[in-house]
């Protein structure tokens, strides 16, 4: 008899004990799944890094936008978006993702200089100018923004000139 209370004593113990446990076991089960999620998403910015880097741009902007959908803070999926449209000439979808990834990242330069780009590829030369000169400003001593800002200089006395 003293075995059995001592049996059912012991179960019960164990009991408690697992029952305090459950809870960090569950935050633990959450941590993991985070966990597969974020491996989920890095191996989908490798393909569509890898899509880019082959220049197969209608694959790896697929798998960015698939990419941008899960971490939608992350400005070099825009970025790499930007570039793609770039490529294809489609400055105003450019244009739109490199302010997203000025907008998340704006003490980077070369986000500027991409959004400058892009405007200049839509004849926004003073939008443009206002990107190079804020590059400038967090990298003065960069000699390509210099030349991209003169570029654009260059284009809108061109403009006012044929509008004259």
């Amino acid at each position: 008899m003293v075995w059995n209370l001592l049996v059912v004593l012991a179960v019960v113990i164990i009991l408690i004990i697992f029952a305090r446990k459950l809870p960090q076991a569950r935050k633990l089960a959450q941590t993991k799944e985070a966990s597969s999620e974020e491996i989920n998403l890095y191996g989908l910015i490798a393909q569509a890094d890898d899509a880019f880097d082959t220049q197969e741009f209608n694959k790896a902007e697929s798998l960015y936008v698939k990419a941008a959908a899960q971490d939608p803070d992350n400005p070099k999926i825009y970025s790499r978006l930007g570039v793609i449209y770039l490529e294809q000439k489609n400055y105003y979808d450019a244009k739109d993702a490199f302010l997203q990834a000025v907008k998340i990242e704006p003490d980077l330069a070369s986000r500027h200089v991409n959004l400058g780009i892009a405007l200049m590829g839509l004849k926004d030369y003073f939008k443009a100018i206002q990107e190079f000169k804020s590059a400038l400003k967090l990298d003065p001593k960069n000699k390509k923004y210099q030349h991209f800002l003169e570029k654009a200089e260059k284009s809108q006395a061109k403009e006012k000139k044929r509008i004259t």
